[in-house]
């Protein structure tokens, strides 16, 4: 009994704490705000989180996790690699809108990378996986138009999740990326009205 009132309680803190996150960002959330918004005493919120840190890594931790573990399945065989991507992206955004914790979660991802413990970033986490599945899209029917797969998978987790990506390692990255995303929205147009291919670099 006492045990399920800690989870219980632990629950109530994680989710206050999400909803301060998600509105106002790590810096812009106290400890004080989580625990106004609990009803709780600070007792009883530091029975079970130390500090604002410690809160933000374990939302990272366990939201993230199911925000990866969704984005990994647009892996699948390359016949239904679109459908298959379509569908992951759709799922996310979805999840997003309805989950809280998600939303904190990626917007502590980006905004504080340090509080995120994988060796990978959540964002990068969520980007592998699409685009590995732009890659087998690509190859099954160009419906891509060939451009840069992470450039793509890049451009799919902004314009869905508005989630800016973490600033170059330095200017040969930052001139690769350009590039790469020049590529993937600067091509002509074949006659079906889709990119008909990257220019040539």
């Amino acid at each position: 009994m006492v045990q399920e009132r800690a989870v219980r309680t632990r629950e109530q803190v994680l989710n206050a704490a999400a909803e301060e996150f998600a509105a106002h960002g790590y810096m812009g959330t106290t400890l004080l705000d989580v625990i106004q918004r609990t009803g709780m005493t600070k007792g009883a919120l530091y029975g079970h989180f130390s500090s604002k840190e410690e809160l933000a890594t374990a939302l990272i931790e366990e939201a993230g996790s199911e925000l990866s573990t969704r984005a990994a399945r647009a892996d699948g065989p390359d016949a239904a690699a679109v459908p298959a991507l379509r569908e992951t992206v759709l799922d996310l955004a979805r999840h997003l809108r309805r989950d809280t914790r998600a939303r904190s979660a990626l917007r502590l991802a980006v905004e504080s990378p340090h509080l995120d413990r994988h060796d990978l970033g959540l964002v990068q986490r969520i980007c592998l996986p699409l685009t590995r599945a732009v890659t087998q899209a690509q190859a099954g029917d160009g419906s891509s138009g060939g451009y840069p797969p992470e450039a793509v998978a890049r451009l799919l987790v902004s314009v869905f999740f508005g989630v800016p990506h973490p600033v170059p390692r330095d200017d040969a990255d930052a001139a690769r990326q350009f590039d790469d995303l020049w590529a993937a929205v600067s091509g002509p147009r074949g006659d079906g009205g889709g990119a008909a291919g990257p220019p040539e670099r």
